[in-house]
C-alpha cells in the first residue's frame, strides 16, 4: 500500500485482520520478545548452568541478579546515549554485547571460574541488554501506522504473556537437550539472533529525525525553542502508573506460594494462580486488541479504572479465604493487565519529547521493574496482608497524579 492510495474502505473496517497481515509489526514482535527472553529464561537456565557447575543452584540466583539489576540500571542511560546517536550503532552493539557476555558464561563455568567472575559476565550481558527496550519501543511508530499503534500494543502485550510461561520453558528444554550449559547458550542464541535482525531487517529501522536544511529559514528560531523536558507531570504520572502496575503484579505472582499455602495447597496451587493470571490477561488482551477503538474514555480514565480495579483485586487477594474467592480476584487482576501495558506504552509515547523516546521508555521499564523488587522486597518485611496492601496505595498514587496531569492539561489547553 503506497502513501497516495487511500486505505480500502473494506481494510480499513477490519483494523486487527490488517495488523496480523502486517509483516512489519511481527518483525517488531519477534524483535521485542528477544529482548524480553534472556531475563525469563534466566532463572532456569542459570539454576541449571550453577546446580552441575557449583554445586549449587542458590548460585544461579546471584547470577540472575547480576543480570537484571545491570539491565534495569542501565536502561535510561543507553537509552539517552542511542537518542543521540543515530543509525543502528547502539542497538546493534548492546545486543551483540549481551550475547558475548551469555556466551562466556558457559566456557567459564567450565573451567570453573568463581563465582564473581560469572556474575560479572553476566552483568556485562545486562548491560547489554539494558535499555533495548526502550531502544526497540521506538521501532514501533516506524513498523505500523498510527491508526494501528494501540491495538499493536495489546497483540504484543498478550504475546510477552504466552512468553513468562514460554521462556522458562525453552531454557528447561535447552537444558534437558544439549547439557548444562544449554539454558545459558540458548540465550546466548537468542541475543545474536537479536543483533542480526537490528542489523538487517527493515522494521528494525528507525525513524529518521526531521531537521530543517541547512541555512533555512525558521532554523535559528528551531534551535533557540526550549525543549520540552522528559520528566514532564504527564510522563511522571505514567511512570506512577508503571511502579503501580510492577509493583501489583509482582505482589501478586511473588505471594503465589504463601497464597496458595494459606487455602491449603502447595507448589501446584501456586503454578495454578500464576496460570489463572497469565491466562486471563491474554484473554483480557485479545479482547482489548477487537475493542480498542469502541471504549469510552481516553488513555487516562481507562487507566484510571484498570487501576481501581486492580487495587481492589490486590487487596482482595490478600483477603481471599478459599480457592473460589481467590481464583476470582486472580482473574480480576489478570484481566487488566495486558490492556493496561497497551495503554501506558501507548499514552507516554505522546507524553515524552520525540527526540528522547528511548530514554523515555528506558525509564518506564526502569521504574516498572523498581515497583517488581519492591513487591518483593515488601513480601520479605511485612505481613502477607499488608504486603498486599501496599501495592493498592501505589495504584492510587497513579490515579491521583493522573488526574493532576489531566487538570493541568486542560487548563493550558
Amino acid at each position: 500500500m503506497t502513501a497516495e492510495s487511500p486505505v480500502p474502505e473494506a481494510e480499513a473496517a477490519r483494523p486487527v485482520r490488517e495488523l496480523l497481515a502486517h509483516k512489519p509489526y511481527w518483525v517488531w514482535t519477534l524483535i521485542v520478545q528477544l529482548v524480553n527472553a534472556p531475563a525469563l529464561m534466566a532463572a532456569m537456565a542459570f539454576a541449571g548452568l550453577t546446580a552441575a557447575g557449583t554445586g549449587s543452584a542458590k548460585d544461579g540466583g546471584v547470577m540472575v541478579a547480576s543480570l537484571i539489576l545491570a539491565d534495569v540500571a542501565s536502561s535510561g542511560l543507553i537509552g539517552k546515549v542511542a537518542d543521540r546517536t543515530p543509525g543502528r550503532t547502539v542497538p546493534v552493539a548492546s545486543a551483540a554485547l549481551a550475547a558475548l557476555g551469555l556466551a562466556s558464561v558457559a566456557p567459564a563455568a567450565a573451567v570453573d571460574a568463581p563465582l564473581p567472575v560469572l556474575c560479572v559476565l553476566c552483568a556485562v550481558a545486562g548491560i547489554g541488554l539494558g535499555g533495548l527496550t526502550g531502544l526497540t519501543r521506538t521501532l514501533l511508530s516506524s513498523a505500523v501506522p498510527e491508526r494501528l499503534l494501540e491495538r499493536a500494543l495489546a497483540v504484543n502485550a498478550t504475546v510477552m504473556e504466552l512468553l513468562v510461561v514460554g521462556a522458562p520453558l525453552i531454557a528447561g528444554a535447552a537444558l534437558l537437550v544439549f547439557g548444562w550449559t544449554g539454558g545459558v547458550l540458548a540465550m546466548a542464541a537468542g541475543c545474536a539472533v537479536l543483533a542480526l535482525l537490528l542489523a538487517f531487517s527493515r522494521g528494525a529501522s528507525r525513524p529518521a529525525r526531521e531537521r530543517a536544511a541547512e541555512g533555512a529559514e525558521g532554523e535559528d528560531e528551531a534551535l533557540d525553542e526550549p525543549r520540552e523536558p522528559l520528566w514532564n507531570l504527564g510522563f511522571i504520572a505514567w511512570v506512577a502508573v508503571g511502579v503501580a502496575f510492577g509493583h501489583t503484579l509482582g505482589a501478586i505472582e511473588t505471594a503465589a506460594l504463601p497464597l496458595a499455602q494459606a487455602v491449603g495447597s502447595g507448589t501446584f496451587g501456586a503454578g495454578t494462580i500464576i496460570a489463572v493470571l497469565a491466562g486471563s490477561s491474554v484473554l483480557a488482551g485479545v479482547g482489548y486488541t477487537a475493542l480498542a477503538d469502541r471504549l469510552p474514555g481516553g488513555s487516562a480514565v481507562r487507566a484510571g479504572t484498570l487501576l481501581a480495579v486492580v487495587a481492589v483485586a490486590v487487596v482482595g487477594v490478600g483477603q481471599a479465604d478459599g480457592w473460589p474467592a481467590l481464583t476470582l480476584v486472580v482473574i480480576a487482576a489478570g484481566l487488566c493487565t495486558a490492556p493496561l501495558n497497551a495503554i501506558r506504552s501507548y499514552a507516554v509515547e505522546r507524553t515524552i519529547p520525540e527526540h528522547r523516546r528511548s530514554e523515555g521508555f528506558g525509564w518506564l521499564y526502569t521504574t516498572g521493574a523498581c515497583g517488581f523488587a519492591v513487591s518483593g522486597l515488601g513480601l520479605t518485611v511485612l505481613p502477607l496482608g499488608v504486603a498486599l496492601t501496599a501495592p493498592a496505595v501505589s495504584c492510587l498514587v497513579a490515579v491521583g497524579l493522573l488526574v493532576a496531569s489531566g487538570v493541568r492539561h486542560r487548563r493550558a489547553a
